[in-house]
C-alpha cells in the first residue's frame, strides 16, 4: 500500500504541475495575442501613410512608398475635408458615400464603413480613412470596471488557485480510479514473483495487459514443474547410481589391491592390477563430486561453520600434497602475507580444503609435463584472497567464459565436476572467485569475506 499512495501521489503532482504549467501558458499566450492586436503597427502604418499625402497646387499627391502600402496591406483609403466632402481617394469602392454628416463620421470611425473595416488618423487637410477588405476583420470594444482593473491581481490569483485546486481534485479521483485497476496487475505480479497461480479477470484498460499475465504465470508454473522433475530425476538416479556402485566398487579396490601385492603374478599382472585399483579409485571419487554437487548446488550439504585461520589451512594442503608427489615434475610454493598470517575464514573448513586441493590437482591433471604451482594468500578489502597459479598451458577462451559466467551443470570434458565443485564451495560461503590466465599459465583467484571476531 505504501508503494501505491506513493506512486498515486507522483501521478497527482505530475497532473497538477502541467496543469499550472498549460495555465500559465494560456495566460501568457492570451497577453501577447492582446497585445499584438492592440494595433500599434497599424496606427504606425495609417499615420506613415497620412503623411504621404500631400497638396500640392490644390491637388493631392500620394507618394509612391504611402500607395503601395495602401495596395498591399489594405484595399482603399480618401480624405475627408472639415465640410464632411471626400477631396482625395484610391481605389474607393463604389458603394462608399463621397459625403459624410459628423454624426457618420462619429459612427463609422474605428468600426466599421458598409461593413469594411476602417482605421482613421488626422490629417491636416481633414479625416484620413483607410478602409481594408469587407467582412475581413472581427472589432470590438472591451471595457472593464476601473475596480476590477485594481483588483485585477488579487482576481487573478483567485482565479489560479480555484482551478489549480479543481485540477487536482479531479487528478486524483482520476488517479485513484486509474490505480485500483492497477493494483490488482501489480498484486497478480507479486503473486508471480511468489510462484502462485495468477488468474486477473481485469477489464477495461489492463485487460490485454492483465491476460498476458495469466499466461505466463501458467507456463512459468508449468515450467517450474519440469525443472523440479527433471532435478527430481536427475538427484534420485545419482544418488541411486552412486548407492548401487559403492559396494561392486569397494570389492573391486579391494581384490585388484590384494592381488597387486600377490607375488605369485606376474609384473604386468601386477601393473594391470594396479591400473584397475587406480581406475576404480577415480571412479569413486566421481561419484563423490556428484553426490556432493548435488547437495551444494539443493543446499542439501550440511555446513560445519566454524572460524578457522586460512593461512594454517593453505600449509596442510601444501605438505599434504608434498608429502604424496611420487616425481618432481611438480612444484609447489606457497606465500602467505603479513598481514594474511592472521586472516581467518568462518566455514566449512573440509569443504575449503577440498577446493584447495580440487583447484591444484586440476593443474597437474591438465599438465602431465609438470608445472610450478604458487599459492597465495592476502588479505585485502576485507577479504581473505587466495590466489592458486600454475606455468602450464592455461584456460582456452571458451573454458574462461563458462568457468567464469555458466551456472550450469558442467559437461565439458576438459575442466569438469572439480572446479564446478570449488564455484559452489566458494558460492555457498558468499565468496567471489575468479578464473584467467596470466602470462605464464592459469590464475585462479577466490575472495572470501574475512572472520572478525
Amino acid at each position: 500500500m505504501k508503494r501505491m499512495s506513493k506512486i498515486i501521489m507522483r501521478y497527482v503532482l505530475s497532473a497538477g504541475g502541467i496543469i499550472i504549467i498549460l495555465l500559465i501558458t494560456n495566460i501568457i499566450v492570451f497577453a501577447l495575442c492582446l497585445s499584438s492586436n492592440n494595433s500599434p503597427t497599424t496606427s504606425h502604418r495609417i499615420s506613415e501613410i497620412s503623411k504621404g499625402l500631400k497638396k500640392e497646387d490644390n491637388n493631392f499627391v500620394l507618394s509612391n512608398k504611402a500607395s503601395s502600402i495602401i495596395t498591399k496591406e489594405f484595399q482603399w483609403a480618401m480624405l475627408i475635408n472639415d465640410t464632411g466632402k471626400v477631396v482625395w481617394s484610391k481605389n474607393l469602392p463604389k458603394d462608399i458615400p463621397l459625403s459624410y454628416t459628423s454624426s457618420d463620421i462619429a459612427s463609422f470611425t474605428r468600426w466599421y464603413l458598409k461593413e469594411y473595416p476602417v482605421y482613421t488618423w488626422k490629417h491636416k487637410d481633414g479625416l484620413f480613412v483607410v478602409g481594408g477588405i469587407k467582412n475581413s476583420t472581427w472589432k470590438s470594444q472591451l471595457e472593464i470596471p476601473e475596480n476590477i482593473v485594481r483588483n485585477s491581481i488579487k482576481w487573478l490569483s483567485l482565479g489560479l488557485l480555484m482551478n489549480f485546486i479543481v485540477a487536482m481534485l479531479l487528478a486524483f479521483l482520476f488517479g485513484i480510479r486509474f490505480f485500483l485497476s492497477l493494483r490488482k496487475i501489480i498484486e497478480g505480479v507479486e503473486d508471480m514473483a511468489k510462484k502462485k497461480q495468477v488468474f486477473l479477470g481485469t477489464k477495461g484498460a489492463f485487460e490485454e495487459l492483465a491476460h498476458n499475465i495469466n499466461i505466463t504465470s501458467k507456463e512459468l508454473l508449468r515450467q517450474q514443474a519440469l525443472i523440479e522433475k527433471r532435478d527430481t530425476a536427475r538427484n534420485n538416479w545419482i544418488t541411486g547410481v552412486s548407492h548401487d556402485i559403492r559396494t561392486p566398487l569397494s570389492m573391486i579396490m579391494g581384490y585388484s589391491s590384494d592381488l597387486e601385492d600377490n607375488e605369485n603374478f606376474s609384473e604386468d599382472d601386477r601393473k594391470k592390477l594396479s591400473i584397475i585399483r587406480l581406475q576404480s579409485e577415480k571412479i569413486k571419487q566421481l561419484v563423490n563430486d556428484l553426490n556432493l554437487t548435488i547437495k551444494l548446488e539443493y543446499e542439501m550439504q550440511p555446513l560445519n561453520i566454524k572460524p578457522f585461520y586460512a593461512a594454517e589451512l593453505a600449509r596442510k594442503v601444501v605438505v599434504d600434497h608434498l608429502n604424496n608427489l611420487s616425481n618432481n615434475r611438480y612444484n609447489l610454493e606457497l606465500s602467505i602475507s603479513s598481514e594474511a598470517q592472521s586472516c581467518m575464514i568462518n566455514g566449512d573448513m573440509r569443504l575449503f580444503e577440498r577446493a584447495l586441493n580440487n583447484i591444484i590437482g586440476n593443474s597437474m591433471k591438465h599438465n602431465k609435463d609438470g608445472c610450478n604451482i604458487y599459492i597465495e594468500l592476502d588479505q585485502k578489502e576485507g577479504n581473505c584472497v587466495i590466489e592458486i597459479k600454475d606455468t602450464g598451458s592455461g584456460f582456452k577462451d571458451d573454458i574462461l567464459q563458462t568457468l567464469n559466467f555458466s551456472t550450469e551443470f558442467p559437461t565439458n570434458k576438459s575442466h569438469g565436476l572439480g572446479l564446478y565443485i570449488v564455484k559452489q564451495i566458494i558460492t555457498a560461503h558468499g565468496g567471489k572467485f575468479y578464473f584467467e590466465n596470466w602470462e605464464q599459465g592459469s590464475s585462479i583467484k577466490l575472495c572470501i569475506p574475512s572472520y572478525k571476531e
